[in-house]
């Protein structure tokens, strides 16, 4: 009984930390897109909000769309732009400190906020003047494995050579003793230690759980982990920004066929 009563605890909690209170619905052109805003990134989703209830968003363009990457719109400079015109330029007067957080992972459908480069921008805040909607790409965890095996290659051997003399030493040890098992039982757990010290060092790269399984279903930007403030994802119509992906480009990434769109709140 204690057992199924703490099970049941359990659950309802974890539906109470991932439940979200607002939603929004993007209309456009080429198909709407449901999405649930984040209440951990509270400032950016209120500030979202507070433009979509005064109508800010409406009339502007997807106006800067890189396929397997992000489709990104809201500009204001987009609502009366002519066919052809650069458009997407953002407004740092919009600009508001950020929210990255770490469980927020940049997959397929994120909604996020744009930023400047960090050499002007150091402070990572976000522009919200516009926003951008993730399509990305999908990738095996076998790729994913040998990318953080790559990346953090020069960590690894920086560790490795730490633990090294002490690590002869225990095989020596063992070896003398003449049981191949615990060998064979000591070089995992050397291997284990390794990975947990390569895991802990300030600028090693490894794909959290979350990430591997979004990455390896529907897809995502991996590059942006970390990086931007991402605070709502697509619920309804992810295929929406594929079409959007898909349209025929000028040299500025500007879609030929102009995405309009208006926002609403519906919860």
């Amino acid at each position: 009984m204690k057992r199924n009563l703490f099970f049941l605890l359990g659950s309802l909690l974890l539906t109470y930390a991932s439940a979200q209170t607002h939603k929004v619905l993007i209309e456009t052109n080429m198909g709407n897109m449901t999405v649930m805003l984040y209440d951990d990134t509270p400032n950016t989703t209120a500030n979202f909000l507070q433009k979509v209830r005064d109508g800010y968003y409406d009339g502007s363009l997807f106006g800067r769309v890189i396929p397997s990457f992000m489709i990104q719109g809201g500009a204001p400079d987009s609502k009366t732009a002519p066919p052809g015109a650069s458009i997407g330029w953002g407004d740092i007067k919009e600009e508001i400190p950020g929210e990255i957080r770490l469980n927020h992972v940049p997959k397929k459908g994120a909604l996020a906020s744009p930023r400047r480069d960090d050499k002007v921008n150091p402070q990572k805040k976000s522009d919200m003047s516009m926003f951008f909607i993730v399509q990305g790409y999908t990738m095996t965890r076998e790729y994913m494995k040998a990318w953080e095996m790559k990346t953090n290659e020069s960590i690894r051997k920086a560790v490795k050579a730490k633990m090294f003399t002490q690590a002869v030493k225990d095989s020596l040890r063992i070896l003398k003793q003449g049981d191949p098992n615990e060998y064979n039982r000591y070089v995992r757990a050397f291997n284990q230690a390794m990975d947990s010290v390569c895991h802990k060092t300030p600028g090693a790269r490894y794909f959290t759980e979350a990430e591997k399984e979004a990455y390896s279903t529907i897809g995502g930007a991996q590059h942006l982990y970390g990086e931007y403030t991402i605070y709502g994802e697509v619920i309804s119509g992810l295929e929406v920004i594929d079409k959007i992906a898909e349209l025929e480009t000028n040299m500025a990434d500007r879609p030929k066929t102009d995405v309009r769109m208006k926002i609403r709140v519906i919860q």
